[in-house]
Parts: structure tokens; C-alpha cells; sequence
């Protein structure tokens, strides 16, 4: 692992530079060192640095006035106070019976922003969030609720001449026109998926520690039991894209800093092999 100085000093650049290129993403970070509690270390991995052009980074970079050097202090305080608030957390469940199992949500929750940031990753961050949710729920039955939101079903639409001739003289694609559910009762639907838009939501309540997680029903069904014994109700129409996933939020930059993807990935796959994290 290399520190900002490591890095400066590998390409005869200044630490201002190599916090610029990391907070333009341009360097990941892979770890957060913590030195008792009041020093923050960026950690980089040398494979991922090796990997990069560094002086080109920072060309592109400079040349791009659309972009300035961003104030350290804000970010920083954003820094600081996000990791005061983990803190926090970890410090006020050391005595909790669940520790480990209110870990897993924290790092869960997380998990879930990093799937709707990289889309390249997605599919192997939603399996492992399925695979934890489906231990969390066999472990712990009484200590994660489930219900079932029922859902509309996924359908063929087939425009009819009227509405081809409105999306034309909109500029719309029939398929954007279709996507924007601007079609009328005279098109032609017919359902492909069942349910399509159906989900499982598992709700965690334990004092001041609230989480809520979701899984289209497709992938919860197999295991979450009789969908009979859940409590139910209509989950909210509206405009729905076929990823599904209406949930959440993307994983902001602060966020990526105080917990690199990888600690994330690391804590719940260790959860899935011991049961803790």
C-alpha cells in the first residue's frame, strides 16, 4: 500500500497534486488508515497506481478549466465527520446482542449505493447482497421483518397509430415513448414478466439503529418461505425502468473514502463464511 507522500514522492509531484487527482477521481482509494482515532491515511493499492499515467492524469486535468482544485476543507470536514459518526455507530453497539448483525447492515447498506454506482460491478454486488440478505434472514427470522410489495406486472406495448404519430411529432423514439408511459388505452399490452416489478423489503428496527433493505421478488422467493405468511400491500406504481431497483441512492465520494469497496466487499463476505463481520 502507498500513502499520498509515497505517491508524491514515486512521481516527483506535490501531495496537493495527488489529493487533486483524488478528489477528480482519478485515484481510488483502497484502504483508510486510522491512527487511534485522530489521524486519517489514504492507502492506495501499487497494482491499481502502476496501472495509471499519472503525469497524463494530471495534464488532462489541468488543461480542463471546466475543472479547479476543489477546497480541502470542506471535503476534509465531510471526511471527518462521516467517520465520527462510524464511530459512533461501532462504538454504541459494542454491547449490543446483534453487534455483528447490525454491522452487516451498515456495511449492507453501503453495498447497496456501490451497485447503483458501477453498473460494470453490479451484478456481482447484487449477488452478494442476495447472498447476505438470505443469511441474515435464516439466522435471524425474528430480528428481520419481511413483507411482500406486490408489484405490476412487465409488459409488450404496441403502439397504436395514433400514439406512433404523437411520438414522432414529440422527437421520441417508440421505444422512449413507450419507456416515458405516454402510450394510451388503445395500444396493444400484453405481460411478459409476472410480477416483474414485485419486491421483498426487509426491515430492521433495534432501538435507534433502522435499516431497509429490498429484492425483487424473483430472487427472494426461492428462499423467504410462504409469501402468504408476509404482510402485504400494493407497492406504489409510477414510471418504472427494467432495472427495478427504485431504491437507494449512488455512493457519494466521502463515502468511498471512508469505505473503499473493497472493506465492504471484505466485511460481508467474511459475514457469509462466519457470521460475523
Amino acid at each position: 500500500m502507498l500513502t499520498v507522500s509515497q505517491i508524491a514522492e514515486k512521481f516527483n509531484i506535490s501531495n496537493r497534486q495527488v489529493h487533486f487527482l483524488v478528489e477528480n477521481g482519478y485515484l481510488n482509494v483502497t484502504q483508510l488508515y486510522r491512527n487511534n482515532k485522530q489521524g486519517i491515511t489514504y492507502l492506495f493499492a501499487e497494482e491499481e497506481i502502476a496501472k495509471l499515467d499519472i503525469y497524463s492524469l494530471l495534464a488532462e486535468l489541468q488543461s480542463n478549466r471546466s475543472i479547479r482544485p476543489r477546497s480541502t476543507a470542506s471535503p476534509f470536514k465531510q471526511l471527518i465527520g462521516t467517520v465520527r459518526r462510524y464511530d459512533h455507530l461501532m462504538e454504541s453497539i459494542q454491547s449490543h446482542p446483534h453487534k455483528d448483525f447490525i454491522q452487516c447492515c451498515f456495511y449492507l447498506f453501503h453495498l447497496n449505493h456501490y451497485a447503483k454506482t458501477y453498473p460494470k460491478d453490479s451484478t456481482y454486488l447484487y449477488r452478494l447482497k442476495t447472498q447476505v440478505l438470505k443469511k441474515m434472514y435464516q439466522d435471524n427470522p425474528g430480528f428481520l421483518a419481511a413483507a411482500y410489495l406486490n408489484g405490476p406486472d412487465r409488459y409488450r406495448v404496441w403502439l397504436c397509430d395514433d400514439c406512433k404519430e404523437a411520438a414522432q411529432m414529440s422527437g421520441l423514439s417508440y421505444a422512449a415513448y413507450i419507456k416515458n408511459e405516454n402510450f394510451c388505452p388503445k395500444c396493444s399490452l400484453q405481460a411478459v414478466d409476472k410480477e416483474y416489478y414485485s419486491l421483498i423489503e426487509f426491515r430492521v428496527r433495534s432501538g435507534d439503529f433502522k435499516f431497509t433493505f429490498h429484492l425483487p421478488l424473483a430472487l427472494a422467493e426461492p428462499w423467504i418461505g410462504k409469501l402468504s405468511d408476509l404482510p402485504q400491500w400494493d407497492r406504489k406504481t409510477g414510471n418504472y425502468s427494467d432495472r427495478m431497483y427504485m431504491y437507494g441512492r449512488p455512493v457519494s465520494p466521502v463515502e468511498e473514502k471512508v469505505f473503499p469497496i473493497n472493506m465492504i466487499i471484505s466485511k460481508l463476505e467474511n459475514y457469509l463464511k462466519t457470521g460475523q463481520c
